[in-house]
Protein backbone atom coordinates (compact mmCIF):
# COMPACT_ATOMS: atom_id res chain seq x y z
CA UNK A 1 0.00 0.00 0.00
CA UNK A 2 1.11 3.65 -0.49
CA UNK A 3 0.18 6.79 0.48
CA UNK A 4 0.08 9.98 -1.81
CA UNK A 5 0.44 12.57 0.52
CA UNK A 6 -0.32 16.11 -1.73
CA UNK A 7 -0.85 19.82 -1.89
CA UNK A 8 -1.58 22.39 -4.37
CA UNK A 9 -1.60 25.98 -4.56
CA UNK A 10 -4.38 27.79 -7.12
CA UNK A 11 -5.38 31.01 -8.35
CA UNK A 12 -8.65 31.44 -5.90
CA UNK A 13 -10.72 29.02 -3.72
CA UNK A 14 -13.05 27.60 -6.10
CA UNK A 15 -12.33 25.52 -9.56
CA UNK A 16 -16.47 25.86 -10.43
CA UNK A 17 -15.62 29.94 -10.66
CA UNK A 18 -12.52 29.63 -13.07
CA UNK A 19 -9.99 29.08 -10.14
CA UNK A 20 -6.77 27.16 -11.28
CA UNK A 21 -4.49 25.12 -10.20
CA UNK A 22 -1.39 26.95 -10.08
CA UNK A 23 1.25 24.48 -8.43
CA UNK A 24 1.01 21.08 -7.32
CA UNK A 25 3.64 18.16 -5.12
CA UNK A 26 3.28 15.24 -3.44
CA UNK A 27 4.95 12.95 -1.47
CA UNK A 28 4.76 9.16 -2.02
CA UNK A 29 4.74 7.00 1.22
CA UNK A 30 5.42 3.05 0.88
CA UNK A 31 4.56 0.60 3.58
CA UNK A 32 7.39 -1.30 4.23
CA UNK A 33 5.97 -3.97 6.61
CA UNK A 34 8.49 -3.13 9.25
CA UNK A 35 7.79 -3.63 12.87
CA UNK A 36 9.67 -0.87 14.75
CA UNK A 37 6.51 1.80 14.71
CA UNK A 38 7.59 3.52 11.28
CA UNK A 39 6.98 1.07 8.76
CA UNK A 40 5.99 4.35 6.54
CA UNK A 41 8.94 5.42 4.14
CA UNK A 42 9.05 8.62 2.31
CA UNK A 43 10.15 6.92 -1.70
CA UNK A 44 9.79 9.46 -4.14
CA UNK A 45 8.61 13.25 -4.30
CA UNK A 46 7.30 15.70 -6.54
CA UNK A 47 6.71 19.67 -7.64
CA UNK A 48 5.80 21.88 -9.98
CA UNK A 49 4.15 24.90 -11.23
CA UNK A 50 1.37 24.71 -13.89
CA UNK A 51 1.82 26.38 -16.96
CA UNK A 52 -1.53 29.33 -17.24
CA UNK A 53 -2.31 31.36 -19.79
CA UNK A 54 -0.96 34.99 -19.03
CA UNK A 55 -4.04 36.51 -18.99
CA UNK A 56 -4.94 34.41 -16.08
CA UNK A 57 -6.08 36.32 -13.30
CA UNK A 58 -4.95 35.26 -10.01
CA UNK A 59 -6.86 36.35 -7.07
CA UNK A 60 -4.52 39.05 -4.68
CA UNK A 61 -5.43 37.76 -1.55
CA UNK A 62 -4.11 34.24 -2.67
CA UNK A 63 -1.27 35.58 -4.28
CA UNK A 64 -0.65 37.52 -0.73
CA UNK A 65 -0.64 33.63 1.01
CA UNK A 66 1.34 31.69 -2.08
CA UNK A 67 3.36 34.57 -3.84
CA UNK A 68 2.96 32.74 -7.28
CA UNK A 69 3.19 35.24 -10.28
CA UNK A 70 1.50 34.58 -13.64
CA UNK A 71 5.63 34.89 -15.15
CA UNK A 72 5.97 32.27 -12.91
CA UNK A 73 3.58 29.39 -14.71
CA UNK A 74 5.36 29.54 -18.13
CA UNK A 75 6.92 26.42 -19.84
CA UNK A 76 10.06 28.50 -20.44
CA UNK A 77 10.21 28.98 -16.73
CA UNK A 78 9.90 24.64 -16.16
CA UNK A 79 6.07 24.67 -15.44
CA UNK A 80 4.82 22.13 -17.06
CA UNK A 81 0.73 21.70 -18.43
CA UNK A 82 -1.74 20.27 -15.97
CA UNK A 83 -2.48 17.95 -18.78
CA UNK A 84 0.90 16.06 -18.32
CA UNK A 85 1.02 16.97 -14.41
CA UNK A 86 -2.43 14.92 -13.86
CA UNK A 87 -0.49 11.83 -16.02
CA UNK A 88 2.31 11.80 -13.93
CA UNK A 89 0.32 11.98 -11.14
CA UNK A 90 -1.40 8.79 -11.68
CA UNK A 91 1.46 6.55 -12.55
CA UNK A 92 2.13 6.38 -8.67
CA UNK A 93 -1.75 5.54 -7.92
CA UNK A 94 -2.17 1.86 -7.23
CA UNK A 95 -5.38 -0.09 -6.23
CA UNK A 96 -5.06 0.39 -2.48
CA UNK A 97 -3.55 4.13 -2.88
CA UNK A 98 -4.98 6.13 -0.40
CA UNK A 99 -4.92 10.14 -1.28
CA UNK A 100 -3.69 12.60 1.75
CA UNK A 101 -4.16 16.50 1.73
CA UNK A 102 -4.90 18.82 4.50
CA UNK A 103 -8.18 20.05 4.01
CA UNK A 104 -8.92 16.93 1.40
CA UNK A 105 -12.01 18.81 0.06
CA UNK A 106 -10.03 21.72 -1.09
CA UNK A 107 -7.24 20.02 -2.65
CA UNK A 108 -9.37 17.26 -4.39
CA UNK A 109 -11.76 19.32 -6.22
CA UNK A 110 -8.63 20.66 -8.04
CA UNK A 111 -7.84 17.24 -9.08
CA UNK A 112 -10.81 15.79 -9.46
CA UNK A 113 -9.61 13.36 -12.49
CA UNK A 114 -8.13 11.38 -9.17
CA UNK A 115 -11.07 8.83 -7.63
CA UNK A 116 -8.95 7.49 -5.13
CA UNK A 117 -10.03 7.69 -1.59
CA UNK A 118 -8.81 10.55 0.33
CA UNK A 119 -7.52 11.12 3.88
CA UNK A 120 -8.37 14.50 5.00
CA UNK A 121 -5.49 15.46 7.77
CA UNK A 122 -7.58 18.49 9.09
CA UNK A 123 -10.20 16.39 10.14
CA UNK A 124 -8.40 13.55 11.54
CA UNK A 125 -6.64 15.88 13.67
CA UNK A 126 -9.80 17.41 15.18
CA UNK A 127 -10.49 13.97 16.25
CA UNK A 128 -7.31 12.87 17.33
CA UNK A 129 -6.22 16.03 19.01
CA UNK A 130 -9.37 17.91 20.36
CA UNK A 131 -7.47 20.20 22.33
CA UNK A 132 -5.44 21.55 19.81
CA UNK A 133 -5.29 25.90 19.82
CA UNK A 134 -5.86 25.69 16.07
CA UNK A 135 -5.58 22.82 13.18
CA UNK A 136 -3.65 24.68 10.34
CA UNK A 137 -0.41 22.87 9.42
CA UNK A 138 1.84 24.79 11.19
CA UNK A 139 -0.33 25.38 14.47
CA UNK A 140 -0.18 21.53 14.73
CA UNK A 141 3.33 21.24 13.76
CA UNK A 142 4.20 23.37 16.78
CA UNK A 143 1.07 22.19 19.04
CA UNK A 144 2.59 18.55 18.62
CA UNK A 145 6.41 19.22 18.82
CA UNK A 146 6.46 17.54 14.94
CA UNK A 147 10.24 17.85 13.19
CA UNK A 148 9.07 17.86 9.76
CA UNK A 149 12.13 17.05 7.10
CA UNK A 150 11.75 20.27 5.04
CA UNK A 151 12.49 21.27 1.73
CA UNK A 152 15.80 23.62 1.31
CA UNK A 153 14.95 26.67 -0.16
CA UNK A 154 11.58 26.17 0.18
CA UNK A 155 8.80 28.41 2.61
CA UNK A 156 5.43 28.29 4.00
CA UNK A 157 2.59 28.12 1.38
CA UNK A 158 5.16 26.81 -1.30
CA UNK A 159 3.23 23.26 -2.31
CA UNK A 160 6.58 20.92 -1.27
CA UNK A 161 7.06 22.85 2.13
CA UNK A 162 3.35 22.67 3.49
CA UNK A 163 2.99 18.78 1.95
CA UNK A 164 6.53 18.31 3.83
CA UNK A 165 4.87 19.31 6.83
CA UNK A 166 1.39 17.29 6.12
CA UNK A 167 3.55 14.25 6.26
CA UNK A 168 5.11 14.94 9.57
CA UNK A 169 1.55 15.00 11.12
CA UNK A 170 0.86 12.08 9.46
CA UNK A 171 3.52 9.84 10.69
CA UNK A 172 2.18 11.25 14.30
CA UNK A 173 -1.20 10.36 13.44
CA UNK A 174 -0.01 7.11 12.22
CA UNK A 175 1.56 5.83 15.66
CA UNK A 176 -1.69 5.06 17.10
CA UNK A 177 -4.21 4.82 14.22
CA UNK A 178 -4.22 3.57 10.74
CA UNK A 179 -4.81 4.83 7.49
CA UNK A 180 -8.29 3.06 7.27
CA UNK A 181 -9.29 4.63 10.67
CA UNK A 182 -7.88 7.68 9.37
CA UNK A 183 -10.36 8.01 6.38
CA UNK A 184 -13.03 6.87 8.35
CA UNK A 185 -12.58 9.85 10.86
CA UNK A 186 -12.13 12.14 7.63
CA UNK A 187 -15.47 11.36 7.00
CA UNK A 188 -17.11 11.79 10.05
CA UNK A 189 -19.06 15.01 11.43
CA UNK A 190 -16.99 16.78 14.16
CA UNK A 191 -18.73 18.35 17.03
CA UNK A 192 -17.50 21.86 17.53
CA UNK A 193 -16.28 23.62 20.71
CA UNK A 194 -17.02 27.24 20.12
CA UNK A 195 -18.84 29.23 17.92
CA UNK A 196 -17.53 30.74 14.58
CA UNK A 197 -19.58 33.48 14.23
CA UNK A 198 -22.52 35.82 14.90
CA UNK A 199 -23.68 37.31 18.34
CA UNK A 200 -22.12 34.72 20.10
CA UNK A 201 -18.64 34.14 17.87
CA UNK A 202 -15.86 33.04 20.14
CA UNK A 203 -18.29 31.28 23.13
CA UNK A 204 -18.09 27.76 24.14
CA UNK A 205 -20.95 26.10 23.10
CA UNK A 206 -21.88 25.53 26.06
CA UNK A 207 -22.27 28.91 27.36
CA UNK A 208 -24.23 30.02 24.65
CA UNK A 209 -28.37 30.03 25.44
CA UNK A 210 -30.62 27.38 24.54
CA UNK A 211 -32.95 29.44 22.50
CA UNK A 212 -30.10 31.01 20.33
CA UNK A 213 -29.45 27.61 19.55
CA UNK A 214 -33.04 26.51 18.99
CA UNK A 215 -32.94 29.34 16.56
CA UNK A 216 -29.31 28.83 15.00
CA UNK A 217 -30.26 25.23 13.86
CA UNK A 218 -33.62 26.59 12.27
CA UNK A 219 -31.25 28.78 9.65
CA UNK A 220 -30.36 27.59 6.18
CA UNK A 221 -27.62 26.61 4.57
CA UNK A 222 -25.87 25.69 7.98
CA UNK A 223 -22.44 23.18 7.54
CA UNK A 224 -22.71 19.62 8.45
CA UNK A 225 -20.14 20.37 11.15
CA UNK A 226 -22.41 22.73 13.01
CA UNK A 227 -25.59 20.74 12.28
CA UNK A 228 -23.95 17.91 13.77
CA UNK A 229 -22.55 19.44 16.85
CA UNK A 230 -26.25 21.38 17.74
CA UNK A 231 -28.09 18.49 16.93
CA UNK A 232 -26.20 16.89 19.89
CA UNK A 233 -26.68 19.66 21.92
CA UNK A 234 -30.38 20.21 21.55
CA UNK A 235 -30.86 16.77 22.42
CA UNK A 236 -29.20 16.69 25.65
CA UNK A 237 -31.45 17.17 28.86
CA UNK A 238 -31.45 20.64 29.97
Amino acid sequence: MNLIVLDTETSDLDPDKGAKLLEIAWIELLNTGRNDGSPWEQVSSYETYIECPPNLIINPKAQATHHITRDMLTADKGARSRYETILHLQKFLKEDTYMVAHNAAFDRAFVPEIKHPWICTHRSAKHLFPGAPGYSNQVLRYHLGLKPDLPANKFPHQALYDVSVTVSLLHKMLENTTPLQLLNLSQQPVRLKTLTFGKHRGQDFSAIPRDYLVWLRRQQNLEPDLIYTLDYLLHQKP
